[in-house]
């Protein structure tokens, strides 16, 4: 009987032995699950390695093995060089991608820019970024691609130009500190004009290093108070650099809208500068740091207009600048050198009726003739005021954007007159009748 219970303990032992072991493989079947939660990912680039100027773009893939199960997203980031220029030759990408959870790939496109410069084959390069990513995500071996873009202006005869225009409306960020100062008076044949220069609205110093306030000397101005039209008319430039002030506005401020920033080009022995080609400013605000009143200040502080000072003509008429409001009447915005009176837009039509009068000129067909060296090439854009032409009875007005068109002013009647435009050159370039020397710049 004592052996019978020390052989059914014994089994019950080896019961318990067996029992233990069950257990044990039960726990490392779950612990094998866990296991199978730590894969470890693999993130690779993929894509095309040449393409050319002339496709809408190119593209990379971001490629993740396996796929993304971590129940997250996953951003990855990559960073873009070459000798491809990014805002010039392509439109620069975020430098982030997101792999859904799930997703095995996740596509990113580089728009290009197409231009018409002989630059050759340029290079975009990819190149991924192992920064932010989780632990168990790791960058593989081709984690680099570069594009090669095959440029298709090579021997068109184009050169290496910047053609880029700039009309956005630039900021004003200050208000004048001295009032604003402005008087007209006649005596017998001249009518003068005082006023220290400050503008009413608000304005923008570009040059800060140079001027900290503005200019508000008290200038005078003087004109015919009963012009005439001349033989021949007076370019406001000479050789492409000023010399002549188009006029004065109603509040004083000159109105000056010759550009002084040349076409530089250098040749063998040293940098000269093409006055030919000089930008138009209303086309390059940005490079000849224009305001939102498309002025700027000079370095001895001067404030004064080069182009359609809108926010003048909305203190003359509420709507009149923005657009929103039509005159029912000729609005007068300045006195030109020679004294005829210049109009905003709005003049009477051959019918008398009051309407909107346009210029005569139009940008050039085709392209520059220049090499990108001594003097610019590329398409006709307006970047240069010599981008543009005058043809005769394309608008209303003539060369000089003005009309002969009787006209009263004040109770005053001119025979002619002149009209700020929306297109080139919104002020005018010329002046038709003899300028008084006070507009004579140096002066």
């Amino acid at each position: 009987m004592k052996m019978i219970l020390s052989l059914f303990n014994r089994l019950l032992l080896l019961g318990s032995a067996f029992a233990l072991l069950f257990l044990a493989s039960c726990s490392d079947d779950e612990g094998g699950g866990d296991d199978n939660n730590s894969t470890e990912y693999e993130i690779t680039i993929e894509g095309m390695s040449t393409s050319n100027e002339s496709d809408m773009g190119a593209g990379f893939r971001i490629v993740i093995a396996p796929s993304n199960s971590t129940g997250s997203d996953i951003t990855v980031s990559y960073e873009l060089s070459g000798t491809a220029t990014a805002g010039m030759d392509y439109q620069n990408p975020s430098g982030t991608a997101t792999l859904s959870n799930g997703a095995s790939e996740v596509e990113v496109a580089i728009p290009f820019i197409d231009d018409s410069s002989d630059e050759g084959d340029e290079t975009i390069i990819i190149t991924l970024v192992s920064t932010g990513l989780p632990t168990d995500v790791m960058l593989g071996s081709s984690n680099i691609l570069t594009i090669t873009i095959s440029d298709d202006d090579s021997g068109s005869g184009t050169c290496a130009n910047d053609n880029s225009i700039n009309q956005d409306n630039h900021e004003c960020d200050l208000s004048p500190t001295v009032a604003n100062t402005y008087s007209e008076s006649v005596s017998g044949d001249t009518r003068t004009v005082q006023s220290n220069g400050i503008p009413e609205h608000d304005y923008r110093i570009q040059i800060p290093d140079q001027v900290n306030e503005l200019n508000s000397m008290n200038r005078t101005w003087e004109m015919d108070a009963t012009p005439n039209l001349g033989s021949s008319t007076t370019d406001i430039t000479n050789d492409g650099q000023p010399v002549w002030r188009f006029g004065v506005a109603k509040n004083g401020v000159p109105i000056d809208p010759a550009p002084a920033q040349p076409f530089i080009f250098e040749n063998t022995m040293t940098g000269e500068y093409n006055f030919d080609w000089v930008f138009e400013p209303n086309w390059n605000m940005e490079a000849v740091g224009l305001d939102c009143a498309v002025a700027h200040v000079q370095p001895d502080g001067t404030y004064h207009y080069h182009g359609d000072m809108a926010i003048f003509a909305d203190q003359l008429l509420s709507g009149l600048g923005s657009g929103t409001t039509t005159p029912s009447e000729p609005v007068q915005i300045g006195w030109a050198a020679d004294g005829f009176p210049i109009l905003y837009k709005y003049g009477p039509g051959s019918n008398g009726t009051i309407t909107e009068l346009m210029p005569s000129y139009q940008l050039k067909s085709g392209e520059r003739p220049g090499d990108g060296v001594s003097e610019p090439c590329g398409e006709y854009t307006g970047k240069y005021t010599n981008d543009f032409e005058y043809v005769s009875g394309l608008g209303d007005l003539d060369e000089c954007n003005g009309i002969e068109r009787s006209i009263t002013i004040g109770g005053d009647t001119f025979s002619y007159f002149y009209v700020i435009t929306s297109d080139f050159p919104i002020i005018s370039r010329c002046i038709s009748g003899p300028p008084n020397q006070s507009f004579r710049l140096g002066n």
